[in-house]
């Protein structure tokens, strides 16, 4: 649990079996930090405050060997199996509760997975199959042979092999022929594409959108169901991403500048916003460290791999 602070707020559950094979390895491999876990019954949480104090911009992916999970993004719960990967994209909240779980975990920075981010980001707390996907399947079964040989690789090596990592696992991001086939999946994904691009714009919006890719209200509603409608889709991408700038920065902000570079019409106006949706202040985003109090010092090393990672 002290090992997980980092990533997640960690509670065992009531009923958790503590018998068995429990812990975390991570390796440092430049670009990626990887590792497996083998964990009891438990409950984690991403909260909106830890997200806020780290600054942490990466990508999360865990590879499901044994044991399933319940999901919670927002409204949305999924469950996840074994042969499953889910993807944790760690500016944005989420809470699972797990049976015991035995995981395969790649943690990638965002910067470096920045053409892929539109498909990645929208999987956020998703399961995806990789057992029966040839090319995710490859990326799980490269996963495992670096940790095989993690002990004897060179920190030269080391870098190469994760450069490789990185361009794997955006290959296992391109559209398929399945999707490909899948036309409202790909025009979905598009329009998430094109809010990304857009979200400096006040005029960014329903009119917008269906504007630029000849849509109905009624069907870019059913597209964003799930995320609550459009609006409430390109809401919360602005106050993520508003996170990011102000949590990411080694010098600060002006307030002002990150509302109107997330396409708030003013400051009290995306400061209002950010409250209501964060429960503090843009100004106390990152104001304090969450390195784990009285932890040992694995912990902190986990922590500072965390801030450095690909810096």
């Amino acid at each position: 649990m002290q090992q997980l602070a980092p990533v997640f707020e960690a509670r065992l559950a009531h009923d958790a079996e503590l018998s068995g094979t429990i812990g975390m390895t991570t390796y440092h491999f430049g670009e990626v930090l990887l590792g497996t876990v083998s964990a009891p019954a438990q409950r984690l949480e991403r909260s909106v405050r830890k997200i806020a104090q780290q600054g942490i911009d990466h990508i999360l992916m865990q590879f499901y060997t044994k044991g399933e999970a319940q999901v919670e993004v927002g409204r949305r719960t999924t469950a996840i199996k074994p042969r499953q990967m889910v993807i944790f994209d760690m500016s944005q909240p989420v809470v699972t509760e797990a049976n015991a779980v035995l995981a395969t975990n790649i943690m990638v920075p965002r910067a470096l997975l920045a053409d892929h981010m539109a498909t990645i980001e929208s999987l956020h707390g998703q399961p995806v199959e990789y057992a029966s996907e040839p090319l995710r399947h490859l990326f799980a079964t490269y996963l495992t042979g670096l940790l095989a040989c993690a002990e004897t690789v060179d920190i030269r090596q080391a870098r190469f092999l994760s450069q490789a990592a990185v361009k794997h696992c955006g290959a296992c991001f391109q559209p398929g022929e399945a999707v490909a086939r899948a036309t409202e999946q790909l025009l979905g994904l598009a329009i998430r594409q094109f809010i990304e691009t857009e979200l400096t714009s006040e005029a960014l919006g329903v009119e917008t959108i269906s504007a630029r890719f000849g849509i109905s209200r009624a069907t870019l509603y059913r597209l964003f169901e799930l995320d609550g409608g459009v609006a409430s889709y390109i809401r919360e991408r602005r106050l993520l991403r508003a996170m990011r700038l102000l949590t990411a920065a080694s010098t600060r902000p002006r307030i002002s500048t990150v509302a109107y570079a997330t396409g708030f019409s003013d400051e009290r106006t995306f400061s209002r916003a950010f409250s209501r949706r964060f429960g503090f202040l843009p100004r106390e985003a990152g104001t304090s460290s969450t390195v784990p109090r009285n932890g040992n010092e694995n912990d902190l090393t986990l922590f500072a791999w965390m801030k450095t990672l690909a810096a």
